[in-house]
């Protein structure tokens, strides 16, 4: 075991989703010390509030500020003024409080990333950490699924669903859409029951699944309510040697040891920023001393949501256990060469007090990027999205608005529906959209020789020594599914490949 004075083997910063999966994974070693180092709070599952404890989220930041990122803001279309922009905070990140949606990318999804200079990631060869994480309720014994795992995957059973998802089920299912009773099936292509990360009724957040049985472990030590500015490096030197708290506390790593930012795909490029990392342009912007020159936040993807209200009375659309949506229609368009699943549409049992209809464009061409406006830990970039700024989101946004047109008309609706739907035009989308909260790519994983990398496929950060990123940021493309399964999946990787290969 080393020896603390001497520093840590991991320093993990950010005790979100990808940082629960590290933490737990890395201790595992009992010869390795791992500090987890989170903002946040340490909220034990126990004394988490109702409204993050069954079904339903409750999106509102004003009822539970503790659980939220309250600096972050983003614009969603350049015609837009930017606003509040959601990210969980404390240990679980945003799994303590998020959808609870659990869809796996598809199989397209990691050829591209292949093809973007992500050697190693193929589907094939990430299938085994995504089985890994899984405790599947519903499939436990096949092939492409887990049994054990940390991480529960459930499908509410249509006797639980709401008047929005019959009324969509039934329109789909007439108009021709085929079924899967498991979306996260290879190949499911269609209308399939919404898997969500639950056991017996009750949110599991990572940090119940992955850090909780991992508690007692003499080498693992969890620090909340930290701010870490910034990942300290040797003297003129670019090995990272340790971080600095926003307090001004030095935190070592060991001869040998590593650095881990996991703080999600807004904060962790936000810190390399801080840290002498980035572009020129930013660093002499915020007057700090320039590590290495890299495109940190340039090349940001995120997934369209785009909310169309239907004029259902909320006692006809609601669900018995107040859950926004059970179901879901994954589709390929078929346009602008986009590929497999790049769109879902689903109901809304009343989200917001607005039933009716979401598009979801899950394949988002479309670039934005971090603005970096302050030195601050506390201050988060600005994300500017620019969604639905490429020709080929408008062209499958309106594809996606032709298709929700064909629902709503259907007689299944028509039985729910208090008066005539109306529907936005193509130009008034921009103002029905919102954030996913799904920003990847800010960090960009690559070849090292390709301009837009930031960090290598074994997601260390180009030009430096014991530095890695490992959340959503690294991420090459947006996955077409809720990302949330597909950040265990790296960080279960990269926690092995550690383990394996300790630097």
């Amino acid at each position: 075991m080393t020896d603390l004075f001497g520093g840590w083997d991991y320093i993990i910063v950010g005790g979100g989703a990808a940082g629960s999966v590290l933490a737990a994974r890395l201790s595992e070693n009992s010869s390795a010390n791992v500090l987890l180092l989170e903002a946040g709070k340490d909220t034990r599952p126990e004394n988490r509030p109702a409204n993050f404890r069954g079904r339903r989220f409750d999106l509102d930041m004003n009822a539970h500020p503790d659980f939220w990122w309250h600096s972050l803001r983003a614009r969603v279309h350049p015609s837009l003024d930017p606003i509040p922009f959601q990210a969980g905070r404390g240990i679980g990140g945003t799994s303590q409080v998020n959808g609870l949606f659990s869809i796996r990318g598809v199989r397209n999804d990691f050829d591209r990333w292949v093809a973007l200079g992500a050697e190693g990631w193929s589907f094939d060869e990430v299938l085994p950490w995504y089985i890994k994480l899984e405790d599947d309720l519903d499939f436990p014994d096949a092939p492409h699924h887990g049994k054990g795992g940390p991480l529960p995957i459930f499908r509410e059973p249509r006797e639980h669903w709401g008047g929005a998802d019959h009324a969509f089920h039934d329109a789909a299912r007439d108009l021709g859409v085929v079924w899967h009773d498991d979306t996260n099936a290879p190949g499911a292509t269609g209308l399939s029951p919404f898997a969500m990360h639950i056991r017996a009724g009750k949110r599991v957040a990572v940090s119940d699944g992955y850090l909780e049985p991992a508690r007692g472990r003499t080498n693992l030590t969890i620090r909340s309510e930290v701010l870490v500015d910034r990942v300290t490096f040797a003297p003129g030197g670019t090995r990272a040697v340790g971080v600095e708290l926003a307090g001004g506390e030095s935190i070592p790593v060991a001869a040998g040891g590593e650095v881990i930012l996991a703080a999600g795909g807004t904060l962790s490029p936000a810190l390399l920023v801080r840290s002498g990392i980035g572009s020129g342009d930013d660093l002499a912007h915020l007057g700090i001393d320039h590590v290495v020159d890299l495109p940190v936040g340039q090349e940001l993807t995120e997934h369209p949501f785009i909310v169309l209200p239907l004029p259902i009375p909320l006692e006809k659309a609601a669900s018995p256990f107040g859950r926004p949506v059970n179901v879901t229609w994954r589709y390929s368009s078929g346009l602008a060469g986009a590929g497999d699943n790049d769109m879902m549409i689903i109901p809304n049992n009343g989200w917001l007090g607005l039933p009716g209809v979401c598009i979801w464009q899950m394949h988002a061409v479309s670039r934005g990027k971090l603005v970096f406006t302050s030195r601050d830990p506390l201050a988060g970039p600005l994300a500017e999205l620019r969604m639905l700024t490429d020709e080929s989101d408008r062209l499958r946004a309106r594809d996606g608005l032709e298709k929700v047109g064909e629902l709503v008309n259907h007689r299944a609706f028509k039985n729910i529906l208090a008066d005539s739907p109306a529907l936005p035009t193509i130009d008034q989308l921009p103002a029905a959209t919102f954030a996913s909260h799904h920003v990847a790519t800010t960090v960009r994983m690559g070849s090292p020789d390709d301009a837009t990398t930031v960090v290598d496929p074994d997601c260390r950060v180009l030009g430096t020594e014991g530095l890695r990123v490992i959340d959503q940021s690294v991420m090459p493309e947006v996955v077409r599914g809720n990302p949330l399964l597909t950040v265990l999946m790296i960080a279960e990787r990269m926690a092995d490949r550690l383990k394996s290969s300790p630097a």
